[in-house]
Parts: structure tokens; C-alpha cells; sequence
């Protein structure tokens, strides 16, 4: 029989009386001597290779076990579920073993978190907390050093830890609290404290933290472009090796090294040649000094690579008081450079690799154990955070901190305990244990938290209540540290020093760094710290406004944030669809590592959806986050490739495996202590990282002109404000400028004679690309190599467009994916790959022409505040204001006819614009059939024989014309938060079949929207027409066509016109794109209230250039990808376009006879004729 099982109490009761009796003399007491010593085991055999069970040994008899004594029952038990196939096949066919993923222990629960809003602080130590989400009221106590804690009210928290219900007597006495049902004590021993979690702090900046609070908080926010260094370089190739040896499972010696020379050279589309180029280290020189940087690897492989633990592998503690060591092995690679994001405890990190490992502990001392006997060695397996560091082994405190902080990442994502971490360095053979403490976890907490206080204190202006209501900011930077020997080596010094000079505005000249402090910032004036101060704040104000909404990931559901447009939520994974060569991820893309289809969830082959994937402010390009709901979040980065109504295709860094995605996602919900739910599948949602955001390296850039030894030139040009010089004009070469007009050729002299620089003002049309291209020929022809940049891929690659048969060289810097086509051939793609740094350098150094965009994040302020301080004026316009000297105007234009170039001329030039020919002035669309298609429609048999809307547009008389839509009506629509205009868009579209089926090419026609969610409809309902650009405002830049479409989408009852067109230098570009034609559909009623189109519609009027669309004009339903649920102006109600609006009543008029041959295959002119004309 199977032996009887004993409940705990029994076990406990037969313990109790073993014990009685016994005092703690008997645990005390100092052992006899054994009368044999027992012989110390050699180290050699300490554990064998395939660690067995430990037994010990005992005189007991030997029973011999018949068949009879054996319960069959019991051991056939679940027989009939056996699967003897499987058995079969294990036997016949050795299969490869499948790493298996991490499996929780039975029954692990994890701690609570919960998410409270702080509503009252009492007596410093009590918080009265409501939950967020939800009306519940709690009451948090603060013991021990979380009393020190800066939770103020208003501020949001996570509690960690298991709350205690109140009885109704126990409930709280004070006011704020009176409601409370539970409490809970966070103390020295218990439970967790997380200030403002939404705020994710990186586990290397926490790391630093200890040692100076201050620096971590200016790297935040200073993004350094330091140069790089040698062991910056080593390490990093040190890691991809490392990372390679653990993905292939290879730790032979020659494949070490020829992995070393594969990185080195950038052959696994690293970096590798690109650094050693810097560094002016030669292919070979490298190789060797990262070889003698990695003489462990071998060796880690050799100890630790196993299904056991082998009985060299020993693991290295240095806070273990045992005289044994553990041992370790590695039985197989979860993943490598795993980005966790936790906003449980407000983290994140880049973990090196996760593993799975497998310790084995020797026994712990029981005061039973007799000096003959031998316990078994506990193990222990988990996944753990392996953290590689490529220098000497120095088990320093920010390497553990590091290592502790990546444990509670680990614990979070693969839902199970992770008690500890491991650290390698790589120059030695030994593996460090960092074992998790709650006094150590405890005091990072304790630091990110005063992190996180500083962090929102800009944002939070504090009242002072000595001065009534004047506002008065905190400090949002700790003091410094002031130790001369720490902050002269620091390598955030210049940045520290700055800030305190030109933010905190410190006065010192006694303190231990005085004479640093003077070094760093003596040769500031007032004029510059005030300079600094008011742009560094206003580029703070724009990151707060860039950044509001990334807390939305993990505090908003998928659906509501689809809502807002900001989310596809729904989405499953198509595992059989294969990309083709063009969207095929690769090591050499970057971050487009691999590539994935994702369709909504049971949508997939539908020809329609209510939820089209076009609707949101997600487009292809952009930057995003792959999560799986629920708890796996930001699971892969990477980009929009592809989109369609249905489909999207993205580029991402770590491959999604479903299986082991499946797996996670049963360990974390039975961690929560939820039933894993069955049959939907894994689920994803893709969101818009809010985490791109460039503000770091724009503070760099402002930093940079006032450090002591920064750009002096510029700060004196650009702060200083000092005029800037020109020398004699020379002479022009007659080859490279006589197709120039004089206006071009004089803008040319004054570049050529400036000493510092020179502003060329090109109105629209006015030949800016040719006079650059003009430009450049020159000044390379003059032995100077040139920097060309521009706001836009588009704008730079226009210039290249017109330089592809020059015979100088031109280096194209940027992603490739994003690069025209036609100047592919520019890119380092587009060349031989070199194989040494001699040919890279080459590549890079030869040509005299470098072609790059110059932002980093939007160029549009969106912080009305930001905006108020300036940060919207370009760097131009306050030079043009400054030093009007340094201006050269081009007036005269060769783009647009005289009807077109009225509205930019009157407008905003005041009449300084001119056409460059008559030619040019009285240029006019010539439909290339003559008219004969419109004139086919209303042919002498017809019963409409009036000229209908379309031929009013297309008339060669009207060139430049608005269409008033506020009679049909065309009301705008809603998705979530985006604005569209439906019926705006299918009327241009049939202006534009219109004008493809009269012969005009579709690369003639641009449209422009002023809203993305109006480009994606148009995309839509014109995807067939590939010849077509439809474009915003600010990527028109640099274009131009024969005709130009324009949709201005805002059209409402209560007169909102948003704040797009209130930018007169958005719509000066639209209306100059257009050469012969441009046809504007708007809303007159809506729009005329924005000032800059106030005087616009008055200049149309008096010319007579407005169509007023009749009341009654055919009804053009919205597309069914983008039917929304809110009316315009007012969400909630029902789209204004659909069947049953009561502002939409149509007239019954005879349609005209046409030939049915004449329609077929054109659908949206079948539409325009099934209406009325």
C-alpha cells in the first residue's frame, strides 16, 4: 500500500512531543568528537557530472519485494490516458530537445499590487489613498525609513503587499480616512512602497544612484554625444558575441574566434567597422583586443553549459557566509537584450540574456545532522538574469544593484520567483551570485522613488504661500555632491556644472568643487545662463506635452485607447504568411529584426470591418509597441511597414513565438490567481510608443554651444547675437550660373562671400532647389565638401533627384527604408559592403557632399505654452530679424501662374513675388483630350445639357478655385479622437477620375490633406492610383504639380477650425504646390473664422474664384473601413453622412443618358452619375 499521508497538524503534533523535554542547551551545546574522523572528500569528487539523489546509508535489512506486495492498482493509475505512440517514438527516434519555457511552482502567487491615488498625508506617515480605478478608500502607514518618503496628495502610488480589512469599530477616526476598509504597514520588513510608477526609470540609472543622486537625473535629461571609446567599443562587441555563443549554443575556441572577426567586421549587421573608424583602429588591432578580452567565454561553456550541474561549475557569492559553494548550470537561453518595461515597480531594462539556470546549494546545517550523515544538496531552477561585464571582475555595488533590479524585471515578465541574478566577467572564468535581500531591494526602491519626486517636481509648481498666489518651482535637481574627487572625474561634469550655473543659478566660491565650478562656467555671462535657462524650460514644457500620454499602455485597456486612435487593439499573429524580400527582416536592418502580418481577431478575409485599421494615428513609418494581453507588455519595438484596412505588417526587434507567448501568459494569470482563459488564443495589441521622443538629444545640442569647451563660434553668433561678416563678392563661373536669372546668381555671390553665414528668403516657385544644386556645384568645384540637410526625407531627396549624373561623389546618411528610391545608390547600401575600416572610411570620407535630415522628433510645437516662449520660431526668422544684412531674397518664381501666385503674393509677401516669364503668368491646364470626355458626358442626346460641378473645376479658366461644401453638407467625422471628412474625400476623388479619364498622367496630380486620417481615407479610396501623391503639408515641402486637390476636412456647426489651419505656413505651402491648378474643398462657414483664412476667403470673393456645391448634391456615402459613431462637433451622435440625416435631403433630377461602355469598370464615376449632376 502506498504510505498513509499525515495532514500538517498530525505532523506538527508528532514534532511537539520529540521535542518536549529538550531545552536550548541542546542546541547549544558543543558536540562530542567523533571517535573516527571522518575523511575530508576530495574536491574531485565532490558531485558527479548527472548529480543523483543522496542516500544515507543505514545497517537496516534488505526486504525482498514480491509481485504480491505491490499495488498494481495504484501503479497503472491513469494507464489508459498513456499515449504508447509517443513512448515508441522516443524510443526509435531521438528527437532535439525543445527548450522549455519557465514554468512557475505549483501554487506561486504574487504579491499584490494596487494602484491608489494619494488623497490626504496625516502626521507624515499616514496616507489616506483611493484606488485607482475605482471609489474604494484605504489607509497606508508608513514605518521606518519610508517615513522619508515625499508622497504628497494628488500623487499616484502602487502599493506592493497584501492590505488587512478594518472592522467597522477599527475604522480610522480622521475625517480623510473615515471611510477606509483595509490598511496596510509598509515597514523595513514588509511590503513596498512605488512613488509615481508611471514614471519608468532605467535599472542603470538606479544603479548610479547611491553614489550621486544628481547624476543620473541630468543623463535623463541630456542625452550625451560623447565621442565613443575603447572599451565603450570592446564591450559592446564583447556582447554580441557573448550573445551569439548563448543563441547558437557554440563555445568551441575557433568558432569564438571567428565570430569575434564576423562582429568586428559588421558582417552580422552590427556596428563593428563604423566604430573602429572612429576609434582609427585597424580590422586586425581590433580583433586582437577583444580576444584578449575574452578569454572566459570558452571556458563559461565548458563549466556552465549543461542539463546538470557539472563539479567545476562553481558560482561565486560574495555576501555568502558558507564555506561551500553553489554550483551552476545553464540549461538554455530564454532570450537576449529583453526590454522590460514594469510599471508595477516603475522600471526598466535592457536585460543582456535571460537563462535558465540550475543551482544546486550544499546542504543547510539542521541541529539533527550527525557528523556521518549527508544530506541532499538543494536545487534549485529558474529563469535568471545573466548581466555580462566585459571589464575585471570587481563586484562593485552598482553591478550588483543592476543585477538586482534586472531580478525583479525577470520576476515580473516570466511570472515566476527569481531569487537571484548572475553577473560574468568576461576576462575571468568566474560567474558571480547576486542573491535577492529585501534590505538591498528596499533601499533601490527607496532611491528610485527620490528619482521620481525630482522628475515630477517640474511639472508640479509648488504655491508660496509667504507671497500669496505667486508660483514658485522646486528644485527638480538633488545638490551636488561636492567632493572634489568624485566630481572631477564625473563624465556628466560640464552638463552638472551648467545646469547649476544656468538653471539653479548657484553662487559659490568656497565650497570643495569652487574651483571646478569656476573652470566649467567662469566664461559664462548673464546673457548666456538666461539663454540657456529660458530654452532648456521650453523645450520641457513640449517633452511634458510629447509625453502625457505614455502612462495610457498599461493604465488604459486596448479597446479605449483604439478608441482615441492611439492603439490596434483586437490583434492576432497570421504565423503562415511569409514576407516577401522587400519586408524581410534581417541582423542588418537594426531594430527590423523580423517581420509579422497581424489581423484583427476574427476578422481575417473579410472584405469589410467596422474597425478599419486606417482609422488612428497610427500610419506606416511609425514607431511602435507589440504587448499580449494581458501582462506581457512591450513584448517587441519596431515600425509600421505596411497598412491596409484590415492588415498591418511591422518590422520588430525579438521574434513571437506563440507556444512559448502562450506559455507566459498561463503563468501569469495563474499568478495573479486567475483562471487562464481558453479558446480565444494569443491576443496582441500594437500602440504608438509615446517613448520616442527626441528632447534629450535637443538639450544635448543646447548644451553644447555654452560648455567651456563647446561650439564658441556659434554661441557667439547665435546667443551673443553678433553680426556676421562678408567679404568682397567673387566672380561667378560662367559654366555653372548662366541659366540662372539675376535674383539667383546675386543670392549665390552672397553665400560665397560669407564669413560666418547667409540667409537666402525663396518664396514659393522661386527656384531654392536649383539655386542649392547651383550651390553645391560650385563649392565643390572650389575643393569644399558640404553638409546638405532639410526638415524631410522628401525635401532632401528632391535636391539628390536633380544630382544623380554628377560626377563627384554624395553620401546619403539615414534609414534606407525611408530614402527615395531614385537616390538609393547614394546610401552605404548602395555600395560595395567594405570588408576593412581602410574601405569604410573611404566610403565615408571621399565624397565632398554628406545629404541628411537634420530632426529628430516633429517640427511642430504642440505645448501652447512651449509656443508662448518661443520655441516655434525657427532659428531663421530670428536671424532674418536680427541681422536683415545677412538676407538675400529669390523673387522670382517659374511654378505657378499669376491666378495661383495672387493668393501666397497678397497674402504673406505683400506683393514682392513675380513671375518669371509671360509664359509662366498665364500658364493653364489643358485637358490632353480636349474636353472630350466631359463633353461625352453631356452629350446633345442628354437630359442634363447644363455644365455640371466637374466641369466648372476643369475649365481652363479656373485655376485657382475654393468649393463651399456647407450646402450639401460635408460635415466632418470622428474616429475616436481623429477628425475626417468622407464626403470631401469622395468628392475628389471624382475629380480626379475625372481628370485621369480626360488623359491628364497621374503623376500630375498631388492631393493634400491637412489631417493624417484624412490621407488614410483618400489613400483608401484611391489605392489603385499608385502614380498619385497624396500628401500632408509639411511632406509637400519641395514638390510640385500640374494639379494641385486640396481637402481642408474641418467643416461643423459650431465653427471649430482647429489649430492646423491657423498655420498660414502650412497653407502657403499647399496653395504653392500647384502650377496650373489648384482646387480647394472646404467649409467657408467653418473656416473663415481662422485669421490667416479670413483674408483668404475675401481675396477669393472678390476675385470670383468660389463654387458654392448646391443644396441637394448627390449623396456620397462614407466608406464602410471608416463609418464613425460621432457626429461633427458633437461626439456621440451618428455620423452626419449617413441614410436618415435630416440636414441631407436630396432633389430628384433626371439623370443623363450615357453609354453604358462608358462607365464600366470606372465605380466611383458609376457613383457620380447614380447621383445627382
Amino acid at each position: 500500500m502506498p504510505p498513509a499521508k499525515h495532514t500538517s497538524a498530525e505532523e506538527q503534533a508528532f514534532m511537539d512531543d520529540l521535542l518536549t523535554g529538550l531545552d536550548d542547551s541542546f542546541f547549544t551545546a558543543i558536540p562530542s568528537p567523533d571517535p573516527s574522523p571522518v575523511k575530508r572528500r576530495s574536491p574531485s569528487k565532490r558531485l558527479p557530472v548527472t548529480p543523483k539523489k543522496f542516500q544515507r546509508k543505514s545497517p537496516k535489512k534488505s526486504v525482498l519485494t514480491s509481485a504480491e506486495d505491490v499495488d498494481m492498482r495504484v501503479l497503472m493509475e491513469g494507464a489508459e490516458d498513456w499515449n504508447w505512440d509517443d513512448m515508441e517514438a522516443d524510443f526509435l527516434t531521438p528527437e532535439k530537445r525543445k527548450a522549455p519555457s519557465a514554468q512557475s511552482p505549483p501554487g506561486y502567487m504574487r504579491e499584490p499590487c494596487t494602484r491608489c491615488i494619494v488623497e490626504a498625508v496625516v502626521e507624515s506617515n499616514h496616507l489616506a489613498v483611493k484606488l485607482d480605478p475605482g471609489e474604494e478608500r484605504r489607509t497606508v502607514i508608513l514605518r521606518d525609513d519610508w517615513t522619508c518618503t515625499d508622497v504628497r496628495a494628488g500623487d499616484t502610488i502602487n502599493i506592493i503587499g497584501p492590505f488587512t480589512p478594518l472592522p467597522y469599530a477599527a475604522l480610522h477616526s480622521l475625517t480623510a480616512a473615515a471611510r477606509a476598509t483595509s490598511t496596510i504597514s509598509i515597514t523595513s520588513s514588509l511590503n513596498l512602497l512605488i512613488l509615481h510608477p508611471d514614471i519608468l526609470l532605467t535599472a542603470t540609472a538606479l544603479s548610479t544612484a547611491p553614489t550621486c543622486t544628481r547624476r543620473p537625473l541630468l543623463n535623463m535629461l541630456v542625452h550625451s554625444s560623447s565621442d565613443t571609446s575603447p572599451s565603450l567599443v570592446w564591450g559592446s562587441i564583447l556582447h554580441e558575441v557573448m550573445q551569439h555563443c548563448l543563441r547558437e549554443d557554440q563555445w568551441g575556441l575557433d568558432w569564438i574566434d571567428g565570430k569575434i572577426a564576423q562582429v568586428v567586421r559588421g558582417e552580422d549587421g552590427g556596428r563593428g567597422l563604423a566604430d573602429l573608424v572612429k576609434l582609427g583602429v585597424t580590422v586586425e588591432g581590433a580583433i586582437r583586443e577583444v580576444k584578449a578580452r575574452a578569454g572566459g567565454l570558452h571556458a563559461f561553456g565548458e563549466k556552465y553549459i549543461a542539463q546538470q550541474p557539472k563539479p567545476i561549475a562553481f558560482l561565486s557569492d560574495t555576501r555568502s557566509s558558507e564555506k561551500k559553494q553553489a554550483l551552476l548550470a545553464i540549461t538554455h537561453l530564454h532570450d537576449v537584450e529583453e526590454d522590460i518595461w514594469s510599471p508595477t515597480y516603475g522600471i526598466k531594462g535592457k536585460l543582456d540574456a535571460t537563462v535558465q539556470a540550475s543551482i544546486t546549494s550544499p546542504p543547510a546545517p539542521t541541529p539533527f545532522a550527525s557528523a556521518t550523515s549527508i544530506s541532499s544538496p538543494a536545487n534549485i531552477t529558474h529563469p535568471t538574469p545573466l548581466e555580462l561585464k566585459t571589464g575585471r571582475a570587481n563586484v562593485g555595488m552598482e553591478h550588483r544593484a543592476q543585477t538586482l533590479l534586472y531580478t525583479l524585471l525577470a520576476s515580473e515578465r516570466y511570472a515566476t520567483p527569481v531569487p537571484q541574478g548572475l553577473l560574468y566577467y568576461t576576462q575571468s572564468e568566474e560567474v558571480v551570485r547576486v542573491s535577492v535581500t529585501r534590505n538591498e531591494i528596499r533601499g533601490l526602491i527607496g532611491g528610485r522613488n527620490t528619482l521620481a519626486s525630482f522628475i515630477t517636481r517640474r511639472s508640479k509648481p509648488i504655491k508660496d504661500r509667504s507671497a500669496g498666489e505667486v508660483r514658485v518651482e522646486e528644485p527638480f535637481l538633488p545638490p551636488t555632491l561636492d567632493d572634489e574627487r568624485i566630481c572631477k572625474k564625473c563624465y556628466s561634469l560640464d552638463t552638472c556644472m551648467l545646469y547649476r550655473k544656468g538653471v539653479e543659478n548657484v553662487q559659490d566660491d568656497s565650497s570643495p568643487i569652487a574651483d571646478i565650478y569656476e573652470m566649467k562656467t567662469g566664461h559664462l555671462t548673464p546673457v548666456h545662463t538666461a539663454f540657456f535657462k529660458k530654452w532648456e524650460a521650453a523645450v520641457t514644457l513640449e517633452e511634458q506635452d510629447m509625453m502625457r500620454f505614455k502612462k495610457e499602455l498599461w493604465t488604459m485597456g486596448a479597446a479605449e485607447r483604439e478608441n482615441r486612435g492611439r492603439c490596434f487593439a483586437d490583434m492576432v499573429l497570421q504565423p503562415a504568411w511569409i514576407p516577401p524580400p522587400t519586408q524581410a527582416g534581417s541582423p542588418t536592418k537594426g531594430i527590423h529584426q523580423f517581420t509579422y502580418k497581424f489581423t484583427r481577431a476574427g476578422s481575417y478575409g473579410q472584405k469589410e470591418s467596422s474597425s478599419s485599421l486606417l482609422t488612428g494615428h497610427l500610419n506606416a513609418g511609425e514607431i511602435i509597441t507589440v504587448s499580449v494581453e494581458p501582462g506581457l507588455l512591450a513584448l517587441a519595438r519596431g515600425f509600421i511597414l505596411e497598412l491596409t484596412p484590415l492588415e498591418v505588417v511591422v518590422g520588430i526587434d525579438h521574434r513571437l513565438d506563440l507556444d512559448l507567448i502562450s506559455a507566459r501568459l498561463v503563468a501569469i494569470t495563474k499568478a495573479r490567481g486567475e483562471k487562464p482563459s481558453k479558446g480565444r488564443g494569443v491576443i496582441f495589441r500594437i500602440d504608438k510608443d509615446e517613448f520616442s521622443s527626441g528632447m534629450g538629444r535637443i538639450r544635448d545640442n543646447l548644451a553644447q554651444l555654452f560648455y567651456v569647451e563647446g561650439d564658441s563660434r556659434r554661441l557667439a553668433l547665435i546667443v551673443d547675437n553678433v553680426p556676421p561678416v562678408f567679404s568682397a563678392p567673387p566672380v561667378l563661373p560662367p559654366a555653372l550660373t548662366s541659366y540662372l536669372n539675376l535674383s539667383q546668381q546675386s543670392a549665390l555671390a552672397k553665400v560665397l562671400s560669407a564669413q560666418d553665414y547667409c540667409l537666402i528668403l525663396g518664396m514659393p516657385g522661386t527656384g531654392k532647389t536649383t539655386v542649392i544644386v547651383a550651390l553645391i556645384r560650385i563649392l565643390v568645384s572650389m575643393g569644399q565638401t558640404v553638409l546638405l540637410t532639410s526638415h524631410t526625407h522628401s525635401a532632401v531627396d528632391n535636391i539628390l533627384g536633380m544630382m544623380t549624373k554628377e560626377t563627384f561623389g554624395i553620401l546619403r546618411l539615414g534609414n534606407v527604408d525611408k530614402v527615395h528610391p531614385n537616390v538609393r545608390h547614394f546610401t552605404l547600401d548602395g555600395r560595395r559592403t567594405p570588408s576593412n575600416t581602410e574601405q569604410l572610411e573611404h566610403q565615408l570620407m571621399t565624397p565632398p557632399v554628406v545629404a541628411t535630415t537634420c530632426l529628430s522628433i516633429d517640427k511642430y510645437v504642440r505645448n501652447p505654452a512651449a509656443r508662448k516662449a518661443g520655441l516655434d520660431v525657427s532659428l531663421f526668422r530670428t536671424l532674418t530679424t536680427a541681422h536683415p544684412e545677412a538676407v538675400v531674397d529669390l523673387t522670382h518664381q517659374y511654378r505657378m501662374n499669376e491666378d495661383i501666385m495672387l493668393l501666397s503674393n497678397r497674402l504673406i509677401y505683400s506683393n514682392r513675388l513675380k513671375c518669371g516669364s509671360e509664359q509662366v503668368a498665364k500658364r493653364l491646364l489643358v485637358l490632353p483630350d480636349g474636353g472630350k470626355y466631359l463633353r461625352d458626358l453631356h452629350s446633345p442626346d442628354a437630359s442634363c445639357q447644363s455644365p455640371c460641378w466637374i466641369s466648372t473645376l476643369l475649365s481652363e479658366n479656373s485655376k485657382a478655385i475654393f468649393v463651399d461644401t456647407d450646402l450639401l453638407p460635408a460635415p466632418e467625422t470622428r474616429v475616436g479622437d481623429l477628425v475626417q471628412n468622407p464626403t470631401e474625400a469622395s468628392l475628389i476623388c471624382q475629380v480626379t477620375e475625372s481628370l485621369i479619364n480626360s488623359g491628364l498622367p497621374e503623376s500630375d496630380i498631388g492631393i493634400i490633406a491637412v489631417y493624417r486620417q484624412q490621407i488614410k481615407l483618400l489613400s483608401h479610396l484611391l489605392h489603385e492610383r499608385k502614380g498619385i501623391e497624396i500628401l500632408t503639408a509639411d511632406r509637400s515641402q519641395g514638390r510640385d504639380k500640374e494639379v494641385i486637390i486640396m481637402s481642408m476636412v474641418r467643416s461643423n456647426d459650431e465653427g471649430n477650425f482647429g489649430d492646423l489651419v491657423k498655420d498660414w505656413r502650412r497653407m502657403n505651402v499647399s496653395f504653392t504646390r500647384a502650377r496650373s491648378k489648384l482646387i480647394i474643398f472646404g467649409s467657408r462657414k467653418t473656416l473663415k473664422k481662422a485669421p490667416f483664412l479670413s483674408d483668404f476667403f475675401a481675396l477669393m470673393e472678390e476675385k470670383g474664384w468660389i463654387l458654392a456645391m448646391p443644396g441637394g448634391a448627390p449623396h456620397i456615402p462614407a466608406p464602410s473601413a471608416f463609418k464613425s459613431e460621432r457626429s461633427p462637433g458633437k461626439r456621440g451622435a451618428k455620423d452626419a453622412t449617413e441614410k436618415g440625416n435630416p440636414g441631407h435631403s436630396p432633389t430628384s433630377v433626371k439623370k443623363p443618358r450615357v453609354d453604358a461602355g462608358l462607365l464600366k469598370g470606372r465605380p466611383i464615376l458609376q457613383d457620380l452619375f447614380n447621383g445627382d449632376l
